[in-house]
């Protein structure tokens, strides 16, 4: 429009006097701005004056000039226009970047940022931080063409040394405190220079150190050395309030005054933005030699100035420069001298970019790095891949559900209509303007039911489809709200009620309204709306799709519908596997249906009458997918709950663009998607709007670049030159890897395999791990390669792999091996030999074990000495193998040895000697062995005269002695006629047998000495204890027999006849029964109770009847089968009788009661006497005597019997009490061990 009015003016001012007075005014207004670069003034300038020369030739070519330069003049009118959307992403904390002190930013040449701060150096890699601290009062960093990177301080200059991974310092020529360093900066060709107060230096490969620069003969000191920079050729810095300008190729030096420059901002080699410190930032034209103030740019926001504050400015493309400014982030376009702001966002908020930053750095990449108060922050000048719009976060005041948008539809230009789950919003996308609808509860004119789901908007209404009280048409004019006309009453009050899903318009104009209880057809001209009955109706239908050739799919809870473009119902749609539900659905240009079930992507294709369903693809399988969508190229776009994928057909690759591109999280609506004219493709969701153009999304691999960083070795030491790691130690061949892939869209996308040739040429997965520890790799040649990838099927090597030699160890060597196997047939063969010899022994010490554990056995069988000599003689040759054996025994008063046992030809049968010999001791060999006690093995009997032939000459003898006590008891001879037969074997064996033999004999002989000495002491005892019991047996006859006798007296003097007589015959028959029983030592209770009842009968007599008596026995106790001592239980009745009862004053009573438990026999006697106590008391001396006499001699009768009897009877004696502790008697217990 500025152009056409422009020219239209100078068509007007044709024939004008002062025309061209009135040009050139504008051409030196248009330079006085200087907002173009010179070679844009020149080529302006050679427009315009050819131009005036043309005025005086002619009117048509002056015509034809003036038309030219009108046009040009308004191109170069400054302006400030929008550039498209930049979605920021943002570093701080959370990747452990310190934020606030943050000086400087670069990237090396293997994608690692570089972060400056004033004592330290931060490496980055999307993921990981590494942290350096090469020194104090940093101030700049540089990487330059070689990758190398470089930073310095104000008293030093360091490199990064990439082998050791530290910063080391680099000699700085002449260098002292008067002259502080400054800025490092390059030139085209030149390494690295730097700038100081007095000097400017250049690196010099040779001398790796900082010399004198050539540039020093040109530029004389000082000046300011922070205040340095460059641009191609030229070098630009200041000293005082002049700023400089340096071209080294033509060696010119201009300047340009300024009011106290602050920053210099190199445009091009031949003009400069400066900033001074009075927040103006001035064009420098170095070809005019000028200096103009800049205009800001007329922009909304919180900072406004008339004149532009530049922060930094970076070249972003050929005349394209990227400024950071108090007022804003800008695009400066330096051929049109055009200002257009930059739109960020950050999370989906617009961001105001004023004091947004005030450090800029592009990358080779072309991604702006930016230094702000919350760490750093990027985008992408080629593009941002994804959008992302959040309406609550455009400084309106909002319920949080409005960003849940649940439908989208436009004018597919720049208006479009959102509907959300807190009423609908009008989007002004050209001049980015919202306008929020909002429900109002309880109204009955407009939209009240807050979440809308279903909209459409065809040139007069947006139609709206909530999910509650029917269905509503807004006129964006009159911002009125009406109801459709409705076909019927019930129609009405069923859509007022029904719950909507979707509204789809068709090509024919009318829309399909799809409900919970109905499907509806609202007529596009009349709106009239109307009930579809149909048999999809009535199965709480979702979305309709319709493909280009006019044909509707319709999905419903319970499967898939087939309509034509009238809407007439062509039948159900059968789903493989049974399933009913169609989750996202898109028509295709094809006219074919492409949708999702629970288990996949599907593609339906109409044939005639019939619908043919198959597996489209298996890459979405186990995915839930909310929108479906495919471009012109043919990738599908589909939005999930991961974020939004993207699958290329052609190529068959899935990649997933998650929230570190810009993708919403927590979900996407269903079936919610809008396409522009533009070709931006949006995506609806549940916390805003995301964007993007599928068309001019990259598909690469982000430009990833992988590195093996360092090599672990077992001893802790890290290598991080790894070209210089080949030879690996064999203990140290467990070692760890690591390597990194920068990458800062989102590092957790990262994915890292290898392989390692020499051991498995198989690629493995290592997810996110970026890191590989190998342990226990044997010996050999082993090359490692890493990979990386983003999506899984695009895999980027590492520049060159990892070879490397795991070293033999030297017991792995050749030489190491045959020494090995020499030492170890060596020890095999000695091994074997000391084996064999050992068996040899063992085999031996088992036959001589073997032997004697014969001999023993045998000779324990044996019960004499004579059997016992014999058994040793047969055995000698029976299992030793000997030919002639005699045994002799010594004969100690005669001092001769004895032939006592053989075997062999002196023998002939058991027990027998044929002509047996005596020798005497001392005289032959046997008797050499009879007087020393030693043994002895003749191994030639021809050779010792000691030898004496007894049946005939052997050869080899052995004899050993047999010692008992220390002394001779005899002799053991064997012979045998082979020489040297008998070995020490043998007299081992010989020495143990004779050892067992003497063993054996003692043990013999203290047997039968025992077995005497037991029978002698047995009979001893029988006589002693017959001989103790006879006598025991006369003391107690006498006694009884005197009481009796002196009892039978008193009757007769007292002349009771009677009493007399019965008391002889009792007493008469109890002497019978005492004599008959007084020869044994037991007698049957049967009969002990006879007398002990005769006797009680006899006492009861004698006193008068003064006490009664009772002898009871158990029912369990036979008398005439027990036996007991005899007259074992009267004297304890005796003591009953004269000790209780007879002191009683009142008659007494006496008990006898006898039981037996487990052979033993009780026999308790009772009597109600005066008690032990009072008997004591009365002291009766004639009583005492009696009572002492029959019970010792009873006592003593029981001891002899447990004695001799080995009885165990014991006597139990216990007084007896009333309740009041008088005395009442006396109980006597006597318990017998008795056979039955």
């Amino acid at each position: 429009m500025l152009y056409v009015a422009g020219v239209y003016i100078l068509h007007q001012l044709l024939f004008m006097h002062g025309f061209i007075k009135r040009i050139v005014a504008k051409k030196n207004c248009c330079l006085h701005n200087e907002c173009f670069c010179n070679h844009s003034f020149h080529y302006i300038s050679g427009i315009v004056f050819p131009c005036f020369k043309s005025i005086v030739n002619g009117y048509r070519f002056f015509l034809h000039s003036i038309i030219i330069l009108a046009g040009m003049f308004v191109f170069v009118q400054h302006c400030c226009c929008q550039l498209p959307d930049y979605h920021v992403q943002q570093f701080d904390y959370s990747s452990g970047i310190r934020p606030g002190n943050i000086i400087a930013l670069t990237k090396d040449s293997k994608g690692f940022l570089w972060i400056l701060y004033n004592r330290s150096v931060q490496r980055f890699d999307g993921s990981r931080v590494v942290n350096f601290k090469p020194g104090n009062d940093l101030a700049n960093i540089l990487c330059d063409d070689k990758g190398r990177l470089w930073l310095n301080s104000r008293k030093k200059v360091f490199y990064f040394n990439e082998g050791r991974q530290v910063f080391e310092e680099v000699p700085v020529a002449a260098q002292n405190g008067n002259n502080p360093l400054g800025s490092l900066f390059i030139l085209p060709g030149k390494p690295v220079m730097l700038s100081s107060l007095n000097t400017i230096y250049v690196y010099n490969e040779t001398v790796k150190r900082f010399i004198y620069a050539e540039v020093n003969k040109h530029i004389s000191p000082p000046y300011d050395e922070l205040n340095f920079t460059s641009f191609r050729n030229s070098v630009f810095f200041q000293r005082g309030d002049y700023v400089f300008r340096y071209n080294t190729y033509s060696n010119r030096l201009d300047s340009i005054k300024n009011i106290n420059p602050q920053f210099i901002y190199p445009f091009s080699e031949d003009s400069a933005i400066v900033s001074a410190w009075n927040n103006i930032s001035y064009w420098n034209n170095f070809v005019k030699h000028t200096t103009t103030a800049i205009t800001a740019p007329a922009i909304e926001g919180p900072y406004t100035s008339k004149y532009l504050n530049v922060r930094d400015a970076k070249l972003m493309a050929a005349n394209k420069y990227l400024i950071a400014s108090a007022s804003g982030l800008f695009q400066y376009d330096n051929i049109s001298n055009t200002f257009l702001a930059l739109n960020i966002y950050e999370s989906g908020e617009q961001k105001h970019t004023a004091d947004y930053t005030s450090y800029l750095y592009i990358d080779p990449d072309n991604f702006v790095w930016m230094i702000t108060g919350n760490g750093i922050s990027r985008f992408s000048l080629n593009g941002q891949s994804f959008g992302l719009l959040r309406m609550n976060k455009q400084g309106l005041n909002l319920p949080a559900t409005i960003d849940n948008i649940r439908g989208i539809t436009g004018d597919g230009k720049h208006d479009f209509w959102l509907a959300s789950a807190n009423g609908f919003i009008h989007w002004n996308r050209k001049i980015n303007d919202w306008t929020v609808y909002l429900p109002q509860e309880g109204s009955r004119d407009q939209l009240s039911y807050p979440a809308v789901r279903g909209i459409a908007w065809d040139g007069r209404y947006v139609i709206l489809g909530p999910g509650d009280l029917g269905i509503w048409l807004f006129n964006p004019e009159t911002k009125k709200y009406r109801r459709p006309l409705y076909e019927s009453d019930s129609t009405k009050q069923l859509s007022e009620q029904d719950y909507i899903d979707a509204i789809t318009t068709l090509q024919n104009g009318n829309h399909v309204i799809t409900g919970k209880d109905a499907i509806y057809i609202l007529d596009g001209k009349t709106y009239m709306l109307k009930r579809l009955k149909t048999q999809a109706s009535g199965e709480n239908s979702n979305f309709c799709f319709q493909t280009p050739d006019g044909f509707v799919w319709l999905t419903t809870q319970l499967g898939l519908h087939l309509f034509d473009n009238n809407m007439n119902y062509l039948g159900p749609v059968t789903l493989p596997n049974n399933q009913m539900l169609v989750r996202a659905g898109f028509a295709t240009a094809d006219n074919r249906f492409l949708f999702t079930l629970n288990n996949g992507l599907y593609i339906a294709v109409r044939k005639g009458n019939q619908v043919l369903v198959t597996k489209y693809s298996d890459v979405f399988d186990n995915i839930f997918i909310a929108s479906l969508y495919q471009d012109e190229k043919g990738t599908i776009w589909a939005s999930s709950d991961n974020g939004i994928y993207s699958y290329d057909t052609l190529h068959k690759r899935l990649h997933l663009y998650d929230y570190t591109d810009n993708v919403q999280g927590y979900g996407f609506s269903p079936n919610c998607w809008y396409r522009s004219e533009d070709g931006t493709l949006f995506f609806g969701g549940t916390n805003g709007l995301n964007y993007l153009n599928p068309e001019k999304m990259s598909r690469q691999n982000d430009h990833l670049k992988v590195y093996i960083s360092y090599i672990k070795l077992f001893n802790d030491s890290v290598v991080y030159n790894i070209s210089s790691v080949r030879d690996i130690p064999y203990n140290e061949r467990s070692f760890e890897v690591g390597f990194a892939a920068p990458y800062y869209n989102n590092a957790g996308k990262v994915q890292y395999r290898y392989r390692l040739a020499g051991f498995d040429n198989v690629w493995t997965n290592l997810g996110n791990n970026n890191q590989l520890r190998f342990t226990g790799l044997g010996p050999g040649k082993y090359v490692l390669e890493v990979q990386a990838s983003i999506n899984n099927v695009d895999w980027v090597n590492t520049p060159s792999a990892f070879p490397f030699i795991i070293d033999v160890p030297f017991w792995l060597n050749g030489w190491f091996l045959l020494c090995c196997l020499v030492c170890a047939l060596v020890l095999i063969f000695f091994s074997i030999k000391s084996r064999n010899r050992r068996l040899h022994l063992k085999q031996e010490e088992l036959e001589v074990e073997q032997a004697i554990n014969h001999f023993a056995s045998s000779m324990y069988q044996q019960q004499s000495v004579r059997e016992v000599l014999w058994d040793v003689a047969r055995n000698c040759i029976g299992r030793l193998h000997f030919e002639d054996c005699v045994i002799y025994e010594l004969d100690k008063e005669k001092q001769v040895l004895c032939q006592v046992a053989a075997y062999g030809a002196k023998s002939p049968k058991a027990f027998t000697i044929i002509t047996p010999i005596e020798i005497p001791v001392g005289k032959g060999i046997t008797g050499y062995v009879a007087q020393t006690g030693q043994p002895v093995i003749v191994k030639n009997t021809l050779e010792d005269e000691r030898y004496i032939v007894d049946d005939k000459r052997r050869l080899s003898e052995i004899t050993v002695p047999v010692m008992i006590e220390d002394a001779v008891f005899g002799v053991i001879d064997c012979e045998h006629s082979k020489k040297s037969f008998f070995t020490q074997k043998h007299l081992h064996i010989l020495q143990t047998i004779a050892s067992l033999c003497a063993g054996k004999i003692m043990n013999i002989k203290a047997e039968a000495e025992k077995a005497a000495a037991e029978k002698s002491l047995m009979e001893t005892k029988q006589k002693m204890a017959e001989v103790e019991m006879q006598a025991l047996r006369a003391q107690m006859n006498p006694h009884f027999i005197f009481n009796c006798l002196n009892s039978i007296n008193r009757y007769i003097v007292k002349s009771d006849q009677a009493t007399a007589s019965l008391y002889l015959t009792r007493f008469a028959k109890l002497i019978r029964l005492i004599l008959d029983n007084s020869n044994n030592q037991t007698v049957t209770l049967s009969s002990e109770l006879e007398a002990l009842k005769l006797y009680i009968e006899m006492e009861s007599i004698r006193f008068e009847k003064q006490f009664t008596y009772t002898i009871t026995t158990d029912e369990d106790v036979c008398p005439d089968s027990l036996f007991v001592p005899p007259l074992i239980i009267q004297p304890y009745v005796e003591n009953s009788i004269w000790h209780g009862l007879l002191h009683k004053e009142e008659a007494g009573h006496l008990s006898v009661h006898l039981s037996i438990s487990n052979n033993v026999l009780q026999c308790m006697i009772e009597d109600n006497g005066i008690g032990r106590q009072r008997a004591m008391e009365l002291k009766s001396k004639s009583v005492s005597s009696k009572k002492s006499l029959g019970m010792k001699l009873t006592e003593d009768r029981l001891a002899l019997l447990n004695k001799h009897v080995q009885f165990d009877a014991t006597v139990e004696i216990s007084d007896l009490k009333y309740d009041d502790g008088s005395a009442a008697g006396t109980r006597v217990i006597i318990m017998i061990p008795v056979d039955q």
